[in-house]
This record gives structure tokens, sequence and C-alpha cells, in this order.
């Protein structure tokens, strides 16, 4: 039998949660296709047949299709994500329970455990005691894996909006970076930022990945010239983010000799120790950057 109870959350309007009884003979499904549950057919009929007002939107039963292949926690992982990035799963939604989940998505209740926590981990959701696993509003309590989350279910491609959000970040805080490394600087960080610079002089014919790899190091490097222990993290946190968008930058090569160039000024003024020089040299490598990016990312003139 499948039973269904409802709650209340205090603060939000009551919806329905998903307690559901099952009652099966044998072990749950772990993963094979060929040995479906026979129950799970049931639980996403009972899904869809929730009243539109207490309804999680899902569609069909290949919301839910088993997992098979890569790591079952990843793959339950990025499915889920998927679900709640749709809108399938809204803000203060409640969600299946681990075992239901499990019998949904053909896996082990322990493999939907550590996905549920990994999830939380990332902000999307929240782990109640005695009360199940609610849905969060990621932009209120999402980190910043959550904007890895956000590419992965777009294919990797970047919105416009994103896109300008990340730009905006860049400009806060790598030009005050470039400040601060002209103020605070040491001698051992001018001979990093020189050899970097003498391999970029010294590049002929190079791969993409080598020289996204060699951009990276050089904003790495101001970042750790700041002498702000913070700031190298946050370069950190985007690395990935980072490297995809500048693959595609790099693949039109006529912008890698004046980033070279661009990269000589900003090196001078640290060297000189002129903070504002440096934040204006930043700035202008940012916008260079920027502009070329709208055109090759959106087509922009």
């Amino acid at each position: 039998m499948i039973r269904r109870t409802d709650g209340v959350v205090p603060g939000i309007v009551p919806i329905p949660v998903l307690a559901l009884r099952l009652r099966t003979h044998g072990r749950l499904h772990r993963g094979c296709p060929d040995t479906l549950d026979p129950v799970r057919p049931a639980i996403v009929q009972w899904l869809l047949d929730i009243p539109e007002e207490g309804r999680l939107r899902v569609t069909s039963e290949s919301d839910f299709g088993p997992i098979s292949l890569r790591s079952l926690k990843d793959e339950f992982i990025e499915r889920f994500e998927a679900l709640i990035l749709s809108g399938k799963f809204s803000p203060g939604d409640r969600v299946p329970s681990e075992r239901d989940l499990g019998t949904l998505f053909g896996i082990s209740r322990p493999v939907v455990h550590e996905g549920l926590r990994a999830l939380e981990s990332r902000g999307l959701v929240t782990i109640e005691s005695r009360r199940g696993v609610r849905v969060n509003d990621y932009r209120r309590q999402g980190s910043i894996e959550m904007l890895l989350s956000i590419l992965n279910y777009s294919g990797g491609k970047l919105s416009q909006s994103l896109f300008d959000g990340l730009l905006e970040m860049r400009m806060l805080f790598e030009v005050e970076t470039a400040r601060l490394a002209a103020s605070r600087h040491g001698a051992d960080h001018l001979d990093e930022l020189n050899r970097l610079l003498v391999r970029e002089r010294g590049t002929v014919a190079p791969s993409i990945q080598d020289i996204v790899g060699i951009d990276y190091e050089f904003h790495l490097l101001i970042a750790i010239a700041s002498g702000n222990e913070i700031y190298p993290l946050l370069m950190n946190s985007f690395r990935r983010i980072y490297d995809d968008i500048l693959k595609e930058f790099y693949a039109d090569a006529s912008v890698i000799q004046p980033v070279f160039g661009l990269h000589e000024r900003l090196t001078a003024t640290i060297a000189s120790g002129d903070t504002e020089g440096a934040g204006l040299a930043m700035l202008e490598l940012l916008r260079f950057s920027e502009g070329n990016l709208r055109r090759i990312l959106f087509g922009a003139s």
C-alpha cells in the first residue's frame, strides 16, 4: 500500500510531505534496468496524481529513470540538481524520503543519503531532523559549487545574466588585488610574475590549454601578491569556470598577443608600486576581455 500524509512547515504555505510507506517483498532495486522494482511506477503515478496546488512539478516517469553507469552518487546528485534547477522541485518543497528516492531512481538508500548530504553542502537542500528534506532557494543559501551545478545543467554554457555577474565580481575584487599587489608585493612575487612574462614571450604556436594555464597563473600570482589570503582562495574556487570560459576566449588567436601586452603593462605598474596605475591596468585588461568574450560568446559587436 502507498499512504500519503500532509505536513505543515512553520512560516510557509502547507505542502504535502511525501511520506510514502512501501510494503514490498524482497530487496529494493539497486540500479539494474532489467530488475526494476515493481512499485516504482506506482510511486511516479502517485506523484503525478497530487492535486495541482501541492504538486511537485513532475511530468513523466522519465524524471526518475533508473541510474546506471558512472558513480551512482554523482549521477543521483546531477539528476536531482536538474529537478530543482528545472523548477520541478521549488523552494520550500518537501522531497520523497530517502527510501522512496532510492526506489524512484533505482539505487540504494545509502547512495541517496550521501547524495543528499552533498546537495546540502551546496545549499540546494536542508536536511531537517525528523522532518525530512526541504528544497532551498539556492540564490539565498547556495555555495559557489552551486554555480558549477548551474553550468552543468546548462551544458556548460553561461547565460548572459551569469556572465554579467561573474564580470562584475571580477571587476570588484581583481582591481583591488592589483592595487594591493602594487603596495604589498615582495621580490619573490615580482620574480614569479617576470618568469611568467618570459614564458608568454617565448610561446610559439601554443595550445589553448597552455595559454589558459598561463593566464590563470598570472591572475592567481597577483592575488597572492596582494597579501590577502582570501583572494587566492576566491580565484581557486572559480578555477573550473575560469578555464571553461577562457578556452572559448583563446580559441580566437587574435586576442593572445594583446592580452600578453596588457600583462606586461600591469606587471610594470605593480613593480613600480603605482597602486592607482595597477588598478587602472587591471581594469583595462578586464574590459578588453569582457568586450571580446561578449563577441565570442554572445555575438555582440
